[in-house]
Protein backbone atom coordinates (compact mmCIF):
# COMPACT_ATOMS: atom_id res chain seq x y z
CA UNK A 1 0.00 0.00 0.00
CA UNK A 2 1.66 3.31 -0.77
CA UNK A 3 2.19 6.28 2.06
CA UNK A 4 -0.45 8.37 0.40
CA UNK A 5 -3.11 5.63 0.58
CA UNK A 6 -1.78 5.03 3.82
CA UNK A 7 -2.65 8.38 5.06
CA UNK A 8 -5.80 9.08 3.40
CA UNK A 9 -6.63 5.56 5.10
CA UNK A 10 -5.46 7.39 8.74
CA UNK A 11 -6.97 11.22 7.46
CA UNK A 12 -10.78 8.61 7.19
CA UNK A 13 -10.29 6.53 10.25
CA UNK A 14 -9.33 9.67 12.67
CA UNK A 15 -12.82 11.15 11.99
CA UNK A 16 -14.12 7.95 13.63
CA UNK A 17 -10.78 7.81 16.51
CA UNK A 18 -11.87 11.52 17.43
CA UNK A 19 -15.56 10.81 18.45
CA UNK A 20 -15.25 11.08 22.12
CA UNK A 21 -17.79 11.03 25.07
CA UNK A 22 -18.26 14.03 27.30
CA UNK A 23 -17.09 13.30 30.44
CA UNK A 24 -20.20 13.50 33.53
CA UNK A 25 -17.62 15.56 35.96
CA UNK A 26 -14.87 17.47 35.18
CA UNK A 27 -14.08 19.18 38.54
CA UNK A 28 -16.84 21.40 38.32
CA UNK A 29 -19.97 21.96 40.18
CA UNK A 30 -22.33 19.40 38.82
CA UNK A 31 -25.68 19.42 38.36
CA UNK A 32 -26.54 15.92 40.66
CA UNK A 33 -29.61 14.86 38.05
CA UNK A 34 -27.74 16.26 35.00
CA UNK A 35 -24.71 13.43 36.15
CA UNK A 36 -26.94 10.81 36.50
CA UNK A 37 -29.09 11.98 33.18
CA UNK A 38 -25.64 11.97 31.41
CA UNK A 39 -25.08 8.27 32.50
CA UNK A 40 -28.12 7.23 31.39
CA UNK A 41 -27.68 9.16 27.84
CA UNK A 42 -24.49 7.52 26.99
CA UNK A 43 -26.05 5.35 23.75
CA UNK A 44 -26.91 8.24 22.38
CA UNK A 45 -24.45 10.43 24.43
CA UNK A 46 -23.36 13.83 23.28
CA UNK A 47 -20.10 14.07 21.45
CA UNK A 48 -17.12 16.25 20.63
CA UNK A 49 -14.51 16.42 17.82
CA UNK A 50 -11.25 16.96 18.48
CA UNK A 51 -8.54 17.16 15.78
CA UNK A 52 -5.75 15.78 17.32
CA UNK A 53 -4.16 14.42 13.89
CA UNK A 54 -0.53 14.99 14.29
CA UNK A 55 0.11 12.02 16.80
CA UNK A 56 -2.47 9.24 15.90
CA UNK A 57 -2.29 9.93 12.29
CA UNK A 58 1.31 8.97 12.27
CA UNK A 59 0.84 6.16 14.53
CA UNK A 60 -1.84 5.00 12.69
CA UNK A 61 0.07 5.24 9.40
CA UNK A 62 3.21 3.45 10.49
CA UNK A 63 0.80 0.74 12.47
CA UNK A 64 -0.99 0.11 9.06
CA UNK A 65 2.67 0.09 6.51
CA UNK A 66 3.79 -2.90 8.79
CA UNK A 67 0.62 -4.90 7.92
CA UNK A 68 -1.15 -3.52 5.10
CA UNK A 69 0.49 -6.03 2.32
CA UNK A 70 -1.60 -8.88 1.11
CA UNK A 71 -0.99 -12.58 2.03
CA UNK A 72 -2.32 -15.09 -0.07
CA UNK A 73 -0.72 -17.67 1.71
CA UNK A 74 -2.33 -17.12 4.83
CA UNK A 75 -2.97 -13.89 7.56
CA UNK A 76 -0.64 -14.91 10.44
CA UNK A 77 1.25 -12.57 10.19
CA UNK A 78 -0.82 -9.89 8.99
CA UNK A 79 -2.74 -10.73 11.96
CA UNK A 80 0.61 -9.90 14.66
CA UNK A 81 1.27 -6.74 12.96
CA UNK A 82 -2.45 -5.60 13.22
CA UNK A 83 -1.67 -5.82 17.19
CA UNK A 84 0.66 -2.33 16.20
CA UNK A 85 -2.99 -1.07 15.25
CA UNK A 86 -5.02 -2.52 17.74
CA UNK A 87 -2.79 -1.11 20.48
CA UNK A 88 -3.09 2.56 18.58
CA UNK A 89 -6.60 2.75 18.83
CA UNK A 90 -6.68 1.15 22.50
CA UNK A 91 -4.38 4.13 23.31
CA UNK A 92 -7.22 6.96 21.58
CA UNK A 93 -10.29 4.70 23.23
CA UNK A 94 -9.46 3.22 26.24
CA UNK A 95 -6.04 4.55 27.43
CA UNK A 96 -7.20 4.24 30.97
CA UNK A 97 -8.60 0.81 31.06
CA UNK A 98 -10.65 1.94 34.43
CA UNK A 99 -12.83 4.50 32.19
CA UNK A 100 -13.36 2.56 28.94
CA UNK A 101 -13.62 -1.30 28.12
CA UNK A 102 -11.37 -2.20 24.76
CA UNK A 103 -10.41 -5.76 24.38
CA UNK A 104 -10.27 -6.72 20.75
CA UNK A 105 -7.46 -9.13 19.20
CA UNK A 106 -7.22 -10.24 15.80
CA UNK A 107 -6.18 -13.67 14.60
CA UNK A 108 -5.70 -14.98 10.71
CA UNK A 109 -7.40 -18.09 9.20
CA UNK A 110 -6.63 -18.84 5.88
CA UNK A 111 -6.94 -16.06 3.83
CA UNK A 112 -9.24 -14.14 6.74
CA UNK A 113 -8.46 -11.85 9.50
CA UNK A 114 -10.89 -12.25 12.59
CA UNK A 115 -11.31 -9.52 14.74
CA UNK A 116 -12.67 -11.05 18.16
CA UNK A 117 -13.47 -9.11 21.97
CA UNK A 118 -15.72 -6.67 23.03
CA UNK A 119 -15.52 -2.77 23.38
CA UNK A 120 -18.01 -0.29 25.00
CA UNK A 121 -17.41 1.97 22.02
CA UNK A 122 -19.04 2.01 18.36
CA UNK A 123 -16.43 4.55 17.11
CA UNK A 124 -13.92 2.21 18.47
CA UNK A 125 -15.03 -1.16 16.92
CA UNK A 126 -15.81 0.79 13.60
CA UNK A 127 -12.20 1.88 13.69
CA UNK A 128 -10.87 -1.65 14.22
CA UNK A 129 -12.86 -2.59 11.35
CA UNK A 130 -11.96 0.00 9.19
CA UNK A 131 -8.38 -0.07 9.69
CA UNK A 132 -8.34 -4.57 9.54
CA UNK A 133 -10.35 -3.87 5.43
CA UNK A 134 -7.06 -1.63 4.76
CA UNK A 135 -4.71 -4.62 5.15
CA UNK A 136 -6.32 -5.82 1.95
CA UNK A 137 -7.44 -9.22 4.04
CA UNK A 138 -11.51 -10.34 4.12
CA UNK A 139 -11.97 -9.33 7.15
CA UNK A 140 -14.37 -11.21 9.93
CA UNK A 141 -16.51 -9.55 12.30
CA UNK A 142 -16.47 -10.86 15.50
CA UNK A 143 -16.58 -7.83 17.60
CA UNK A 144 -19.03 -7.87 21.03
CA UNK A 145 -20.54 -4.70 21.61
CA UNK A 146 -21.38 -3.36 24.75
CA UNK A 147 -23.96 -2.95 26.47
CA UNK A 148 -24.39 -6.96 26.07
CA UNK A 149 -27.40 -7.65 24.10
CA UNK A 150 -28.21 -10.71 26.09
CA UNK A 151 -29.23 -7.93 28.71
CA UNK A 152 -31.90 -6.91 26.60
CA UNK A 153 -33.88 -3.41 27.64
CA UNK A 154 -32.48 -4.40 31.13
CA UNK A 155 -28.98 -2.39 30.74
CA UNK A 156 -29.23 -0.26 33.92
CA UNK A 157 -29.10 -0.90 37.72
CA UNK A 158 -29.55 1.00 40.65
CA UNK A 159 -27.44 0.26 43.76
CA UNK A 160 -29.68 -1.67 46.40
CA UNK A 161 -27.52 -1.88 49.15
CA UNK A 162 -25.83 0.63 51.65
CA UNK A 163 -22.52 -0.12 50.09
CA UNK A 164 -22.16 -1.78 46.66
CA UNK A 165 -18.31 -3.21 46.31
CA UNK A 166 -16.59 -2.65 42.57
CA UNK A 167 -13.79 -5.65 42.08
CA UNK A 168 -11.53 -5.65 39.14
CA UNK A 169 -12.05 -9.23 38.45
CA UNK A 170 -15.54 -10.75 38.84
CA UNK A 171 -14.53 -13.09 42.00
CA UNK A 172 -15.12 -12.07 45.96
CA UNK A 173 -10.73 -12.08 46.35
CA UNK A 174 -10.29 -9.39 43.53
CA UNK A 175 -9.01 -6.06 44.20
CA UNK A 176 -11.23 -3.74 45.36
CA UNK A 177 -11.61 -0.73 42.89
CA UNK A 178 -14.35 1.20 44.30
CA UNK A 179 -17.48 1.38 45.77
CA UNK A 180 -21.27 2.25 45.46
CA UNK A 181 -23.98 3.85 47.39
CA UNK A 182 -27.47 2.52 47.82
CA UNK A 183 -29.81 4.56 45.38
CA UNK A 184 -26.87 5.02 42.83
CA UNK A 185 -27.66 4.34 38.78
CA UNK A 186 -25.30 2.58 37.16
CA UNK A 187 -24.78 1.36 33.70
CA UNK A 188 -24.34 -2.51 33.04
CA UNK A 189 -22.17 -3.73 30.29
CA UNK A 190 -22.58 -7.56 30.87
CA UNK A 191 -23.20 -10.32 33.08
CA UNK A 192 -20.35 -12.94 33.95
CA UNK A 193 -22.01 -15.37 36.09
CA UNK A 194 -23.63 -14.21 39.62
CA UNK A 195 -21.65 -10.93 38.44
CA UNK A 196 -21.98 -7.30 36.82
CA UNK A 197 -19.65 -5.49 35.05
CA UNK A 198 -20.94 -2.08 35.41
CA UNK A 199 -19.98 1.72 35.03
CA UNK A 200 -20.73 4.51 37.51
CA UNK A 201 -21.94 8.38 37.01
CA UNK A 202 -17.93 9.41 37.15
CA UNK A 203 -17.35 6.43 34.34
CA UNK A 204 -15.45 4.13 36.16
CA UNK A 205 -15.52 0.72 35.28
CA UNK A 206 -15.79 -2.35 38.02
CA UNK A 207 -17.73 -5.75 38.78
CA UNK A 208 -20.02 -6.18 41.43
CA UNK A 209 -22.15 -8.87 42.88
CA UNK A 210 -25.44 -8.84 40.96
CA UNK A 211 -27.31 -9.12 44.34
CA UNK A 212 -26.09 -5.77 44.98
CA UNK A 213 -27.78 -4.20 41.91
CA UNK A 214 -31.57 -4.10 40.82
CA UNK A 215 -30.95 -4.37 37.08
CA UNK A 216 -34.00 -2.25 34.98
CA UNK A 217 -34.57 -0.19 32.00
CA UNK A 218 -33.19 3.33 31.03
CA UNK A 219 -36.84 4.96 31.57
CA UNK A 220 -36.75 2.93 34.89
CA UNK A 221 -33.22 4.66 36.30
CA UNK A 222 -34.62 8.16 34.88
CA UNK A 223 -37.96 7.74 36.52
CA UNK A 224 -35.68 6.30 39.96
CA UNK A 225 -33.06 9.48 39.74
CA UNK A 226 -35.47 12.24 38.89
CA UNK A 227 -38.16 10.69 41.56
CA UNK A 228 -38.54 12.13 45.40
CA UNK A 229 -35.29 10.98 46.60
CA UNK A 230 -34.14 11.60 49.85
CA UNK A 231 -30.24 11.19 50.93
CA UNK A 232 -29.51 10.20 54.44
CA UNK A 233 -27.00 13.04 56.11
CA UNK A 234 -26.04 11.58 59.25
CA UNK A 235 -23.02 8.87 59.37
CA UNK A 236 -24.56 5.80 59.49
CA UNK A 237 -27.95 4.61 60.77
CA UNK A 238 -31.33 1.68 60.12
CA UNK A 239 -34.11 1.19 58.02
CA UNK A 240 -36.22 -0.18 60.06
CA UNK A 241 -39.47 -2.46 59.32
CA UNK A 242 -41.99 -0.28 61.28
CA UNK A 243 -41.96 3.28 62.65
CA UNK A 244 -41.40 2.09 65.92
CA UNK A 245 -38.02 1.99 67.70
CA UNK A 246 -37.43 -1.10 68.34
CA UNK A 247 -38.71 -2.49 65.02
CA UNK A 248 -36.74 -4.94 63.23
CA UNK A 249 -33.82 -3.47 61.05
CA UNK A 250 -34.52 -3.88 57.16
CA UNK A 251 -31.20 -2.43 55.89
CA UNK A 252 -28.23 -0.63 57.36
CA UNK A 253 -27.75 2.99 55.58
CA UNK A 254 -24.90 5.59 55.93
CA UNK A 255 -24.31 9.02 54.42
CA UNK A 256 -24.75 9.91 50.94
CA UNK A 257 -26.93 6.89 50.34
CA UNK A 258 -30.61 7.43 48.28
CA UNK A 259 -34.18 6.45 49.36
CA UNK A 260 -37.35 7.28 47.76
CA UNK A 261 -39.99 8.87 50.22
CA UNK A 262 -42.92 7.05 50.52
CA UNK A 263 -45.05 9.34 53.04
CA UNK A 264 -44.83 9.68 56.71
CA UNK A 265 -46.03 8.17 60.01
CA UNK A 266 -45.47 10.44 63.19
CA UNK A 267 -42.04 11.86 63.21
CA UNK A 268 -40.77 8.81 60.61
CA UNK A 269 -40.43 8.63 56.60
CA UNK A 270 -42.27 5.86 54.92
CA UNK A 271 -39.23 5.10 52.06
CA UNK A 272 -38.90 2.37 49.48
CA UNK A 273 -35.66 0.61 48.55
CA UNK A 274 -34.73 0.41 44.49
CA UNK A 275 -35.60 -3.25 45.02
CA UNK A 276 -38.81 -2.25 46.50
CA UNK A 277 -38.15 -3.16 49.75
CA UNK A 278 -40.05 -0.21 52.39
CA UNK A 279 -39.11 0.61 55.62
CA UNK A 280 -38.92 4.14 57.94
CA UNK A 281 -36.35 6.49 58.63
CA UNK A 282 -36.71 9.09 61.28
CA UNK A 283 -37.15 12.67 59.58
CA UNK A 284 -33.85 13.65 61.39
CA UNK A 285 -31.99 12.11 59.45
CA UNK A 286 -32.33 12.89 55.63
CA UNK A 287 -33.24 15.89 54.12
CA UNK A 288 -34.77 16.25 50.18
CA UNK A 289 -32.10 15.71 47.80
CA UNK A 290 -33.32 17.99 45.53
CA UNK A 291 -33.11 20.52 48.29
CA UNK A 292 -30.07 19.08 49.36
CA UNK A 293 -28.09 19.89 45.83
CA UNK A 294 -29.24 23.23 45.43
CA UNK A 295 -27.94 24.16 49.13
CA UNK A 296 -24.42 22.77 48.64
CA UNK A 297 -21.84 25.71 49.00
CA UNK A 298 -18.35 23.92 47.63
CA UNK A 299 -16.33 26.83 49.72
CA UNK A 300 -12.53 25.96 51.28
CA UNK A 301 -14.07 26.02 55.07
CA UNK A 302 -16.77 23.64 53.74
CA UNK A 303 -14.34 21.30 52.28
CA UNK A 304 -12.33 21.38 55.34
CA UNK A 305 -15.51 21.08 57.81
CA UNK A 306 -16.31 18.50 55.67
CA UNK A 307 -12.97 16.65 55.50
CA UNK A 308 -12.45 16.56 59.06
CA UNK A 309 -15.29 14.93 60.46
CA UNK A 310 -13.75 12.28 59.19
CA UNK A 311 -10.69 12.01 60.96
CA UNK A 312 -9.61 8.98 62.65
CA UNK A 313 -11.45 6.88 60.18
CA UNK A 314 -9.45 3.97 58.59
CA UNK A 315 -7.88 3.95 55.61
CA UNK A 316 -9.36 0.83 53.06
CA UNK A 317 -8.07 0.44 49.62
CA UNK A 318 -10.37 1.01 46.77
CA UNK A 319 -13.04 2.52 49.37
CA UNK A 320 -14.53 5.80 49.07
CA UNK A 321 -17.51 5.95 52.34
CA UNK A 322 -17.26 6.87 56.10
CA UNK A 323 -16.45 3.37 57.19
CA UNK A 324 -13.32 3.42 55.31
CA UNK A 325 -11.60 5.05 52.38
CA UNK A 326 -8.44 5.20 50.52
CA UNK A 327 -6.91 8.31 49.51
CA UNK A 328 -9.00 9.42 46.32
CA UNK A 329 -12.46 7.71 48.06
CA UNK A 330 -11.44 10.35 50.89
CA UNK A 331 -11.11 13.38 48.67
CA UNK A 332 -14.04 12.04 46.54
CA UNK A 333 -16.63 11.70 49.32
CA UNK A 334 -15.36 15.13 50.64
CA UNK A 335 -15.97 16.84 47.35
CA UNK A 336 -19.18 15.38 46.47
CA UNK A 337 -20.91 15.91 50.15
CA UNK A 338 -19.97 19.58 48.93
CA UNK A 339 -21.76 19.59 45.34
CA UNK A 340 -18.34 18.79 43.01
CA UNK A 341 -18.29 15.05 41.68
CA UNK A 342 -14.41 13.81 41.29
CA UNK A 343 -13.14 11.23 39.27
CA UNK A 344 -12.28 8.18 40.88
CA UNK A 345 -8.61 7.77 41.52
CA UNK A 346 -6.00 10.21 42.26
CA UNK A 347 -4.11 9.92 38.68
CA UNK A 348 -7.59 10.77 37.30
CA UNK A 349 -8.36 13.91 40.02
CA UNK A 350 -5.07 15.18 38.71
CA UNK A 351 -6.31 15.99 35.23
CA UNK A 352 -8.88 17.45 36.78
CA UNK A 353 -9.14 21.87 37.74
CA UNK A 354 -6.89 23.64 36.88
CA UNK A 355 -2.78 23.68 37.54
CA UNK A 356 -1.47 25.49 40.52
CA UNK A 357 2.05 26.62 40.49
CA UNK A 358 4.11 25.01 43.30
CA UNK A 359 7.17 26.79 44.81
CA UNK A 360 9.62 26.09 47.65
CA UNK A 361 7.17 27.91 50.16
CA UNK A 362 3.78 26.58 48.31
CA UNK A 363 3.13 30.28 48.32
CA UNK A 364 0.69 29.91 45.47
CA UNK A 365 -2.17 27.08 47.46
CA UNK A 366 -4.80 27.86 48.99
CA UNK A 367 -6.76 26.29 51.04
CA UNK A 368 -9.15 23.38 49.73
CA UNK A 369 -6.54 22.53 47.03
CA UNK A 370 -5.99 18.95 45.67
CA UNK A 371 -2.32 18.14 46.31
CA UNK A 372 -0.87 14.50 44.15
CA UNK A 373 1.97 12.73 45.01
CA UNK A 374 4.71 10.01 43.44
CA UNK A 375 6.77 7.74 44.76
CA UNK A 376 9.11 8.65 42.62
CA UNK A 377 9.10 12.80 43.63
CA UNK A 378 9.10 15.61 41.87
CA UNK A 379 12.50 15.31 39.92
CA UNK A 380 11.89 11.33 39.29
CA UNK A 381 11.85 10.05 36.32
CA UNK A 382 8.79 8.36 36.31
CA UNK A 383 6.49 11.04 38.34
CA UNK A 384 3.01 8.69 38.50
CA UNK A 385 0.53 9.86 40.59
CA UNK A 386 0.33 7.33 44.07
CA UNK A 387 -1.42 9.52 46.51
CA UNK A 388 -3.57 12.44 46.90
CA UNK A 389 -4.72 14.76 49.72
CA UNK A 390 -6.52 18.42 50.91
CA UNK A 391 -4.73 21.66 51.23
CA UNK A 392 -4.99 23.29 54.12
CA UNK A 393 -3.24 26.16 54.49
CA UNK A 394 -0.13 26.84 56.10
CA UNK A 395 2.30 24.10 54.68
CA UNK A 396 -0.92 21.77 56.82
CA UNK A 397 -2.91 19.43 54.67
CA UNK A 398 -5.68 16.44 55.39
CA UNK A 399 -5.06 13.01 53.96
CA UNK A 400 -6.30 9.18 54.11
CA UNK A 401 -2.83 7.28 54.43
CA UNK A 402 -3.31 4.78 57.54
CA UNK A 403 -6.34 6.43 58.90
CA UNK A 404 -7.68 10.20 57.87
CA UNK A 405 -5.03 12.05 59.92
CA UNK A 406 -3.47 16.15 59.20
CA UNK A 407 0.62 16.36 57.88
CA UNK A 408 2.56 18.93 57.43
CA UNK A 409 4.91 19.47 54.53
CA UNK A 410 7.09 21.58 56.83
CA UNK A 411 10.24 19.26 57.20
CA UNK A 412 10.40 20.59 61.04
CA UNK A 413 7.13 20.05 62.14
CA UNK A 414 6.67 17.92 64.72
CA UNK A 415 3.67 16.10 62.24
CA UNK A 416 5.59 16.55 59.09
CA UNK A 417 5.40 13.74 56.24
CA UNK A 418 8.50 13.21 55.59
CA UNK A 419 7.25 10.85 52.41
CA UNK A 420 4.93 13.28 51.39
CA UNK A 421 7.06 16.00 51.27
CA UNK A 422 9.95 14.41 49.12
CA UNK A 423 6.60 13.20 46.90
CA UNK A 424 5.17 16.53 46.46
CA UNK A 425 4.49 16.96 42.37
CA UNK A 426 1.12 18.42 42.00
CA UNK A 427 -1.64 20.46 42.77
CA UNK A 428 -5.06 21.12 41.27
CA UNK A 429 -7.41 23.95 41.97
CA UNK A 430 -11.29 22.55 42.01
CA UNK A 431 -13.14 24.89 44.04
CA UNK A 432 -14.69 27.45 41.75
CA UNK A 433 -13.45 31.15 42.36
CA UNK A 434 -16.17 32.85 44.14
Amino acid sequence: MSLAIIFEVCIRTNFNLQVKCEPSANGKVLNFSTSTDTLIRMGTMKVKFSWRLSTTLFALSVALSGCATKNTSGNGRAADQFVNVLQVLQQEYAPDPHLAHFDITATGQGPELILTGETDSAAAKAAALQAARQTGAPVVDRIRLLPAAELGVTNWGIVTLSVANGREHPENKAELGTQMLLGEVVRVLKRQRHWLLVQTPDRYLSWVGADAIQLCTAAEARTWAQGSLLIFTNLDGVIREAPEADAPPLADIILGNRVRRVGVTGDQHKVALPDGRAGYLAQSAVTDFSTWKQTRRPTAANIERTARQFMGRPYLWGASTPRGMDCSGFTKLTFFLNGIELSRNASQQARQGTEVPLDQDLSQLRKGDLLFFSLAGAGGADARITHTGIYLGNQLFIQASGRVRISSLNPDSPIADQSRIRGLVKARRILPAN
